[in-house]
């Protein structure tokens, strides 16, 4: 598959089977997510996987979040310690970074047949709390991964993309 075709066919698949993510699988898709880019190359983030009963239920129970069922999920955490400031305006990048290393997640997950969901919607000091996470490190995303169920379908929205024109500027 090429990287139009994963682009194309790749959506937020919300209704997960049992079935599990292959650790072979899982490790190509954490070894995809290691070629990130990120500004200097500083890499600031940690991934947890969250594959266990408990793990998973801390997500769901502590942290609120909604699983679809997916059986592994990849916690991205933001690691401010790591980041890299912008000289100019004094911003540190890590959000431009975690958006990239999202993004690569659910690419990476759709080169190696594994249907993601990115969730946001989750409580991020909950979630520190029950993995006993140190401050520096701030839960940004949840990536589910799983194998879709046979009535698993793309959200109404999915389709409905802006035209380039209309948020493209030559100047």
């Amino acid at each position: 598959m090429n990287f139009r075709e994963i682009c194309r066919e790749r959506y937020s698949v919300r209704s997960f089977s049992a079935r599990r993510v292959e650790r072979e699988t899982l490790d190509g898709i954490l070894a995809l997510l290691r070629l990130a880019p990120t500004a200097l190359n500083h890499q600031p983030y940690r991934v947890l996987v969250a594959e266990s009963d408990e793990a998973l239920g801390k997500l769901e129970e502590s942290a609120k979040a909604t699983l679809y069922g997916a059986k592994t999920v990849l916690i991205l955490c933001s690691d401010r310690s790591r980041a890299w400031a912008n000289r100019y305006s004094g911003e540190d990048d890590v959000l431009l970074d975690m958006g990239i290393l999202t993004a690569t997640a659910l690419y990476a997950a759709q080169e190696y047949g594994v249907d993601s969901c990115c969730v946001c919607n989750f409580d991020p000091a909950a979630v520190r709390e029950a993995f006993s996470l140190p401050g520096h490190l701030t839960p940004d995303a949840l990536i589910l991964l799983g194998y879709r169920t046979s009535d698993a379908r793309p959200s109404e929205r999915h389709d409905l993309r802006r035209p380039t024109e209309a948020f493209t500027d030559f100047v």
